[in-house]
């Protein structure tokens, strides 16, 4: 009795790579969309949690609490910069630094990556008053994608100090910052 040994031809290994490949292709720019979409939500999560951590702490500690932009946790930057990273720290003399390292209540590095986010002119960090409140007026901090340049997502702090996420999905807009 002779058996049959059964495989697969040449032929229909070609096709199915040809079929998988085609499939991955297909796949490929939605991937894409889906790991900015999560790389955006990540970045305004976290900036949203800090921002309740340092109202909380203006409001426990009896004084006021800044969240400004940072590249080394040290020193705010002052272009409105918000992509490398940020810190909160005690504030009681509005400086442009925490006073002393046991100021720093928190301090978030932050991976540039495809991401800008950007304050509002003028604005380029946020003061939380005892009271919870924020001094000033409302922010804006704005996340856009590099390249091609388009406008994701903000997150806005209202004068009590609120804040809250915006999603730009559905119509394309640009980013309102030079890339």
């Amino acid at each position: 009795m002779e058996k049959s040994i059964r495989g697969f031809t040449l032929v229909e290994l070609v096709v199915v790579v040809m079929v998988s490949g085609l499939l991955a292709a297909l796949a490929a720019p939605s991937f894409t969309t889906m790991l900015e979409r999560h790389r955006t939500q990540a970045f305004t999560h976290q900036l949203t949690a800090s921002m309740a951590l340092a109202r909380l702490g203006a409001v426990r500690l009896g004084q006021p609490v800044t969240l400004c932009p940072t590249r080394d946790g040290l020193r705010c930057r002052r272009d409105l910069a918000w992509e490398t990273g940020w810190m909160a720290y005690l504030d009681p003399g509005r400086d442009d630094h925490p006073a002393r390292q046991a100021d720093i209540l928190q301090h978030v590095p932050w991976d540039e990556g495809p991401l800008l986010a950007r304050s509002s002119t003028g604005r380029h960090r946020i003061r939380f008053l005892p009271s919870g409140w924020s001094s000033g007026s409302n922010l804006s901090i704005r996340i856009c994608r590099r390249d091609p340049a388009e406008l994701l997502g903000a997150v806005v702090v209202n004068n009590a100090g609120r804040p809250r996420a915006e999603r730009h999905g559905g119509a394309r807009k640009p980013c309102p910052y030079p890339t």
